[in-house]
């Protein structure tokens, strides 16, 4: 297989891009052929797919919490298939910034907050249609800056998005979408860091946080700028400043004002106690999304890896309501 050859980080030395990847664990492919045998995949289809994958995906809408619509791709078995072998075989080796927190293993939305805990000022803010907004054309450059040559990233980009575009409910999506966004984090992150303040990214959620106020409010339109020139969209509607007479609720946590920590906050225990007795002493389902044991589980599940206070209380209630 020839490669062409490129510079790698270590000085005065020149590696071919099949040396270079092979010394990064990742694999190694020259055309449609080798990658179809490594991921166990027929030609013909891997073919298909990344000329047109358009009808390998079914779509279908699902509602927002805002109300408003968002497009779900699901890819077919054959589609998955390959993704799946990216994810585990290429993605999975390549690290995410330090200041990304989902889409990973062993980080839940408790390491997301908890850099925040000391502080009383949080800026906050998204972005808009996240995964959409990711195109082909960085999904190329993505593979191109993990090592793959041309030929190679762009079949690779084109096996991971649909009709250009990234798409949500494809298994590669979440993790394509931390390492593209990993120059916007590196750029937010130096600036927040010269600042004294604190930085994380859940998925399109960014926070900001600091014990300056005026620091931290001036530093708002420089913040949205970078955003910007990563070419993604501020999404306006769920920007906003939170100071401590405010209640601060990150991605689903709240700060506790007594001390430096978050949880899942007063009004969502009471919430499901409710759902709980209802549930077990009236055999009604007041919530949808919890209409059995399993899922009142699941959830308890949730609240043990972000909140263990309030886990040993809840977890004792339904015990003792189970035992009636």
């Amino acid at each position: 297989m020839s490669s062409p050859r490129v510079w790698t980080s270590l000085p005065n030395i020149i590696m071919s891009t099949t040396e270079l990847l092979r010394l990064r664990d990742l694999p190694v492919f020259d055309n449609i052929e080798e990658f179809a045998s490594l991921c166990h995949i027929s030609k013909i289809d891997i073919s298909a797919i990344q000329y047109n994958a358009y009808p390998f995906y079914r779509r279908y809408p699902m509602l927002k919490k805002n109300g408003k619509i968002r497009i779900v791709y699901q890819p077919n078995p054959t589609v998955k298939a390959i993704q799946c072998w990216i994810l585990r075989h290429i993605l999975d080796k390549v690290n995410p910034s330090e200041y990304s927190t989902a889409f990973r293993k062993n980080k839940s939305t408790l390491d997301n907050v908890s850099p925040h805990k000391h502080n009383r000022f949080f800026f906050r803010t998204d972005i808009v249609d996240f995964f959409p907004t990711i195109n082909r054309s960085r999904v190329f450059f993505l593979f191109k800056n993990i090592g793959y040559d041309t030929k190679q990233a762009i079949l690779l980009a084109r096996l991971c998005t649909c009709s250009n575009l990234l798409p949500q409910g494809a298994v590669t999506s979440p993790s394509i979408s931390n390492l593209v966004v990993n120059k916007m984090d590196r750029r937010l992150a130096g600036y927040a860091n010269k600042k004294n303040i604190v930085y994380t990214r859940y998925a399109d959620d960014l926070t900001f946080s600091s014990n300056n106020r005026s620091v931290l409010n001036n530093s708002i339109r420089l913040i949205k700028r970078i955003i910007e020139e990563e070419e993604f969209i501020v999404n306006l509607e769920k920007t906003n400043f939170i100071g401590p007479s405010k209640s601060c609720k990150i991605t689903g946590l709240i700060k506790n004002t007594s001390e430096p920590s978050f949880g899942i906050g007063k009004k969502k225990k009471n919430r499901m106690r409710c759902v709980m007795y209802y549930h077990i002493v009236k055999k009604i389902t007041i919530d949808p999304n919890y209409s059995s044991d399993n899922s009142i589980i699941g959830w308890l599940s949730f609240l043990n890896s972000v909140d263990k206070a309030s886990f040993k209380y809840m977890n004792n209630y339904w015990l003792s309501l189970k035992a009636l």
